[in-house]
């Protein structure tokens, strides 16, 4: 009996490792390469899908800033002689925490790809289909700071 339930709890650890997915894969490449023959078209409408998942990130950053600015506009740290408010503080925090995570994401992406060769037709695939799959987590990420709509 315990070897049975000692094997189903290996199981289990194991299991949501074989449910992941690489950084490379998902159904956005996958419909791109049942629509198009081509490869230059795939690569085409990847880059396409890639353009529009970055896109609803920036929105997603411009937005998440405003709620920021609105929501903390008392001064920074209480202090009456400060001379920004903590929205104005934060929004900076945040917004250079945004440019640090983009150079992240190119940076993780060109490690991820470099197991294929550079001149493989779908190097660039691999590359959008990547920033597409970070884009949605951060995209989430960002959702979870619990900050109310702006005003």
């Amino acid at each position: 009996m315990k070897r049975i339930l000692l094997g189903i709890a290996v199981s289990l650890m194991y299991l949501p490792m074989l449910a992941s997915a690489a950084l490379y894969e998902s159904s956005e490449a996958k419909a791109c390469f049942a629509q198009h023959a081509d490869p230059n078209q795939q690569a085409s409408c990847l880059q396409q899908k890639k353009n529009e998942s970055e896109f609803q990130l920036e929105k997603i950053i411009i937005e998440k800033n405003k709620q920021i600015k609105s929501n903390n506009v008392g001064l920074f740290n209480g202090k009456e002689d400060a001379t920004e408010t903590a929205g104005e503080v934060y929004s900076q925090r945040f917004l250079h925490a945004q440019k640090l995570w983009k150079q992240y994401r190119k940076e993780l992406c060109l490690a991820v790809v470099t197991e294929i060769n550079e001149d493989a037709y779908d190097y660039q695939v691999f590359i959008d289909q990547c920033k597409i799959n970070l884009n949605k987590r951060h995209s989430e990420e960002i959702k979870m700071m619990g900050i109310f709509p702006a005003l």
